[in-house]
C-alpha cells in the first residue's frame, strides 16, 4: 500500500489501526467473521455491513431472495477490494482460517416470492426498482370445488351472501367466514376440497342480514353487523352469541376491530354515526341472560354535505330507500395512530379521521369537526360516495372505492388528494355494498363490482385491472387471505348464491 493512503477499513473500525493485537482463536461456538489486518473491529458488526463499508456507501444493503453459504477457500489478497465481494474468493475468515462465500441459492419462484416485494425488491443507482408479478396472477384458477353455497334454514332456497373475511392464525388463516341475508355466520375450510356442505360451521347470529363481520386476532371471537340495527360478538368455539351491541338507529354498514386490542372495535350505519365500543364495560344483562353494552363513544352526522345522487338498488334489510341522507359507509381503526378511527360516506366523497379522545357523546357534539378529512376530487359534474375502504397491512395507504367507478389510494398518515386512481373499461360500482380488499403483501388490491371480481396492480395503476370471472351477479364482499405462506387466495361473495375462491394454479 502506498505511503500517505488511506487504509481500505478506515470506515468499518473508525478507529487508529495500532495500540490492539487480535484475539487468539476461540471455540466454534463462539466463532465469529473478520477480515485479515482488521484487528479492531467489533465482532457484532455483520457481513452486510463491511460490503457497506468497502464500496464507500452509507445506506445498509439487503440481500433479498438469495442466501449464502460459508466454506473454507484458499486466502486472497487482503489489499484486492475484490476479495471482500460475494462474487469471488473473499479473504474473510473464521478463528483465522479462510472463508469462501459462494452464492447456492436462487429464489424461489413460487407465489411467495412472486408476490412479496421483500424478496423481489432490488435496487439500480440507488433507485428501487419493482418487479411485477402480473403475469403469475393470472394463473390464479377457480374450480367447481371452491365454489360455496348456502341453504336458508327452511332448506327451500339458496341464501345470498354479503360478506366475507379470513381468519387471522389457526388453519394456515385459510377459514372463511361469511355471513349471509338470514342472518347466519358460516365458517368454510378453504383448505380442503370436501369442506362443504358438511364440515360446514353455522352460527345463527342474527335474524336479518349480515353486512359485514371480523375475526378477533386470535380467532376466537367473530363479530357482525346486520341489518337488525345490532352488532353481535359470537364464540366461535361454543357458536353463541356472548354479547350484544345496541345503539345504531339505522342498519349497520361496517365493523373495524382495533389494532392489537381484541376488546374495542368501532362501527358505521345508515343513521350517519361512528359507535366505538368497549366488550369490557357498559353492560346489562337482560332476563333472558342476553348481555347488551352501549356505547363508548359515539360521533353523530359524520358526513354531511352535498346529496350524491341515490343509487336504485336494494337489499333485504336497508328499508324502503338504499341509504340514509348520511350513511357514514364503512368504518375504519388506523395503525399508525390507535386513537384515530376513518369513516367514510355515502354523501360527501371523503374520507374523515376521528379523534376518539377528543370527540364524541363525551363533549356532547352534534356535528363533530373532523381530525382531518381528505379532498374530494370529482370526476363527473354530479357528486359521489365512497362505498367502502380498506387499509394496507403495513398501514402506509388507505384505499376507497367510489361510486364514480374508481378506486383511489390515500396516504394514511397525512389524508389530501388521492395519490393514485384505479380504473377499469368495464369496471362499474353499483351499489353500496360492494367491498374491497387488499393483498397482505400490500401488492394488489381487490374489489367487487356489479359482475366481477377486480384486482389491479398498485405499483401499476396505468394497466388495465386483472377480472376474475365467474359469478354472474354482483359481487359484494371480497378478501383475501391474510397468510401468504403456501400462496394466498382471494374469495368474494356475489348475488348468484355462491362464494367463490380463486387460487393459484400450483396451489
Amino acid at each position: 500500500m502506498s505511503p500517505g493512503r488511506k487504509p481500505v477499513l478506515v470506515d468499518i473500525t473508525h478507529r487508529a489501526q495500532q495500540g490492539r493485537t487480535s484475539t487468539p482463536s476461540s471455540p466454534l461456538s463462539s466463532a465469529t467473521c473478520s477480515i485479515p489486518g482488521d484487528e479492531n473491529r467489533s465482532p457484532a458488526r455483520s457481513l452486510l455491513e463491511i460490503f457497506a463499508a468497502v464500496n464507500n456507501k452509507k445506506r445498509s444493503l439487503k440481500l433479498t431472495g438469495t442466501d449464502y453459504d460459508i466454506t473454507p477457500q484458499q486466502q486472497a489478497s487482503p489489499c484486492s477490494k475484490s476479495a471482500l465481494l460475494p462474487s469471488a474468493t473473499s479473504a474473510l475468515t473464521l478463528n483465522n482460517k479462510p472463508l469462501h462465500i459462494s452464492r447456492t441459492h436462487q429464489p424461489t419462484f413460487n407465489l411467495v416470492s412472486l408476490t412479496t416485494r421483500q424478496q423481489i425488491y432490488g435496487r439500480r443507482k440507488n433507485i428501487p426498482v419493482y418487479l411485477p408479478t402480473r403475469s403469475y396472477m393470472k394463473d390464479y384458477t377457480s374450480r367447481s370445488n371452491d365454489v360455496y353455497t348456502f341453504v336458508s334454514w327452511d332448506g327451500t332456497t339458496l341464501v345470498p351472501p354479503f360478506s366475507c373475511a379470513y381468519n387471522n392464525v389457526a388453519n394456515e388463516a385459510r377459514n372463511l367466514a361469511v355471513g349471509d341475508e338470514d342472518g347466519s355466520v358460516h365458517i368454510v375450510d378453504t383448505k380442503t376440497d370436501d369442506s362443504h356442505p358438511g364440515k360446514t360451521i353455522t352460527i345463527p347470529a342474527h335474524k336479518n342480514a349480515i353486512f359485514d363481520l371480523c375475526w378477533s386476532k386470535d380467532d376466537r371471537r367473530i363479530i357482525t353487523a346486520s341489518g337488525d340495527k345490532t352488532a353481535r360478538l359470537h364464540d366461535v368455539e361454543t357458536q353463541k352469541c356472548i354479547g350484544t351491541f345496541s345503539g345504531h338507529n339505522g342498519t349497520l354498514k361496517s365493523v373495524s376491530m382495533k389494532h392489537g386490542d381484541d376488546n374495542i372495535f368501532a362501527t358505521s350505519a345508515r343513521d350517519g354515526a361512528v359507535l366505538i365500543w368497549d366488550i369490557r364495560c357498559s353492560s346489562i344483562t337482560t332476563s333472558e341472560g342476553e348481555i347488551i353494552h352501549r356505547p363508548a363513544n359515539k360521533f353523530q352526522n359524520v358526513h354531511s354535505g352535498v346529496r350524491a345522487s341515490p343509487m336504485k338498488r336494494t337489499k333485504q334489510g336497508d328499508g324502503p330507500t338504499l341509504d340514509g341522507s348520511n350513511t357514514a359507509s364503512s368504518v375504519q381503526y388506523m395503525i399508525h395512530n390507535e386513537h384515530i378511527v376513518a369513516s367514510t360516506g355515502t354523501q360527501d366523497g371523503s374520507i374523515k379521521y376521528w379523534d376518539v379522545r377528543k370527540h364524541g357523546s363525551h363533549f356532547k357534539v352534534e356535528n363533530p369537526t373532523p381530525l382531518q378529512s381528505s379532498t374530494y376530487v370529482p370526476t363527473t359534474k354530479r357528486s359521489h360516495g365512497l362505498v367502502s375502504m380498506a387499509l394496507s397491512p403495513d398501514g402506509s395507504a388507505l384505499y376507497t372505492v367510489s361510486s364514480d367507478n374508481h378506486v383511489y389510494m390515500y396516504n394514511a398518515t397525512n389524508l389530501g388528494s388521492p395519490i393514485r386512481r384505479f380504473s377499469g373499461e368495464n369496471f362499474s360500482c353499483s351499489s353500496y355494498y360492494i367491498k374491497i380488499s387488499v393483498s397482505p403483501d400490500g401488492d394488489y388490491v381487490a374489489t367487487g363490482s356489479s359482475k366481477d371480481l377486480y384486482v389491479w396492480e398498485v405499483n401499476r395503476p396505468e394497466e388495465q385491472p386483472l377480472v376474475f370471472e365467474g359469478p354472474e351477479k354482483e359481487v359484494s364482499g371480497v378478501d383475501w387471505a391474510k397468510d401468504i405462506g403456501n400462496g394466498t387466495q382471494l374469495s368474494a361473495c356475489s348475488d348468484d348464491a355462491t362464494v367463490r375462491t380463486w387460487k393459484p394454479a400450483v396451489y
